[in-house]
């Protein structure tokens, strides 16, 4: 027997020629049977995305185009600033904040709050300022930015979803956009105007990979001088 919620609630596109079709405003989300691959897709006010669920091939559809569009931009510099302040004065505890859209300006709002060392959370789970957030926050104090599988049980919604990590040596931030339950990985400059120094955590872990290439180099060379007579 179908599920009543979700055959309201959610329609079935086949992308069958170059365009498709806007989102119905009724729907909570949308699959994409597509040429590459199924996709679902959202819109709310502010936001909209579709994002890839399984990348295969489907002979006969076009292919579409992963996306993600915020209808004013970038979370500015002034709000990222004051997000990564915020957190580093919350040390050693974790901590969450929400961005909204208050007239189409971005606006950040710090929920009450259940944080030690490992997790936080929002007293009102209900809260209507958390429900109304277009972008979720929260950090990892010292540990690397990464999304857990609490993380993945918590954030269910339709929105982007961020972590900081390093807080206390070499900031730096991991995003991704959730469509209720489907996930996909964002690059944090592509969201966020971010403080210099600070940037998507991909880069860092490049950077390092990056050093150890060139440490191993001149260890090898090191060691192969030293060989010969």
């Amino acid at each position: 027997m179908p599920n009543i919620m979700l055959t309201i609630f959610t329609k079935y596109i086949l992308a069958e020629t170059d365009t498709l079709p806007a989102i119905n405003p009724a729907s909570l989300y949308e699959f994409v049977i597509a040429g590459n691959g199924i996709f679902v897709r959202a819109r709310r006010c502010g936001l909209e995305a579709m994002i890839p669920i399984s990348m295969c091939e489907i002979r006969g559809l076009q292919p579409v185009e992963p996306y993600i569009r915020l209808e004013v931009g970038k979370v500015p510099l002034i709000c990222m600033q004051a997000i990564l302040a915020e957190f580093q004065s919350d040390l050693p505890n974790e901590s969450l904040v929400w961005v909204r859209l208050e007239d189409k300006k971005w606006k950040m709002i710090k929920p009450e709050q259940i944080a030690d060392e490992n997790s936080v959370h929002p007293v009102d789970p209900f809260d209507p300022a958390g429900i109304a957030a277009l972008v979720d926050v929260h950090s990892h104090d010292t540990m690397e930015p990464f999304f857990s599988t609490k993380d993945d049980k918590d954030e269910t919604g339709f929105r982007i979803f961020a972590v900081f990590g390093l807080l206390d040596t070499q900031p730096c931030v991991m995003a991704r956009v959730g469509i209720y339950g489907y996930y996909w990985r964002l690059d944090a400059c592509d969201i966020f105007v971010l403080p210099d120094g600070i940037g998507d955590i991909s880069g860092l872990r490049l950077e390092q990979a990056a050093l150890l290439a060139a440490e191993m180099e001149v260890n090898d060379g090191i060691t192969t001088d030293c060989s010969q007579p």
